[in-house]
């Protein structure tokens, strides 16, 4: 009888000590003889702080890759933008005047009826800076920036003059002043790319001139320009 009150005590304080969140408790029997009893329950209060502190957690590693993902997006945009403005100015770095007798006219804005600023002559290189409104491009030549009409303006290097062969100045004239030969050249410049060589004597057919003191000129199947001094009426 001693002995199941005695038991009956013991289990009344473990589920007293449970309850309180005790995870083990000792008792002795007498003598050498220990039992152990476990108690894998937790309370109601640690188990909800774990999860709040997983949620926050959570929360704030979703937070993170989202500033991360509008931080990466946000870089390459920038890229983008970038590399697209370095490929247009390598595109349009330099233009030629095109298309004209002599000269365009780089004026203040873009406009026909704006202030003229200097004129261009036909030939030369000029900076692009940007598309302009009505036509226009916005240039840059020997140290004045202004607006010049688009369509006097190419990218082609070689290719880029358009000289009339029907001129009702057309006549014929005659290679002189020079030791054997004049050079035919592809631009009215003396660093123009050279097309054939002229021999002293040979007639040509003058069509117009040209800037920088050359003619264009018609010899034996070729088109281009040569110095005027070197070339005489016939």
């Amino acid at each position: 009888m001693r002995k199941i009150i005695y038991l009956i005590c013991v289990f009344v304080s473990v589920f007293i000590l449970s309850g309180c969140g005790s995870k083990s408790v000792t008792i002795r029997f007498g003598g050498d003889t220990e039992t152990v009893v476990e108690s894998k329950v937790e309370s109601g209060t640690e188990k909800e702080s774990a999860k709040l502190e997983e949620s926050n957690i959570a929360e704030k590693s979703a937070v993170q890759e989202t500033v991360a993902e509008v931080a990466h997006s946000e870089s390459l945009q920038e890229t983008q933008s970038q590399t697209a403005a370095v490929t247009q100015a390598q595109v349009l770095t330099t233009l030629y005047v095109v298309n004209c007798n002599e000269s365009i006219t780089l004026r203040v804005s873009d406009s026909t009826n704006a202030k003229e600023i200097r004129q261009i002559p036909l030939g030369a290189a000029v900076s692009f800076m940007e598309n302009a409104a009505n036509g226009f491009y916005k240039v840059s030549y020997n140290g004045s920036t202004g607006y010049a009409l688009a369509s006097y303006l190419s990218v082609d290097p070689y290719n880029h003059y358009v000289a009339s062969t029907t001129a009702s100045t057309v006549w014929s004239g005659k290679v002189v002043r020079c030791n054997e030969y004049i050079t035919l050249r592809r631009t009215p410049s003396t660093k123009g790319e050279e097309i054939t060589k002229i021999p002293l004597g040979a007639i040509v057919t003058v069509y117009s001139g040209a800037d920088n003191g050359f003619y264009y000129i018609y010899y034996d199947g070729f088109e281009g320009y040569a110095l005027a001094g070197y070339i005489d009426a016939y």
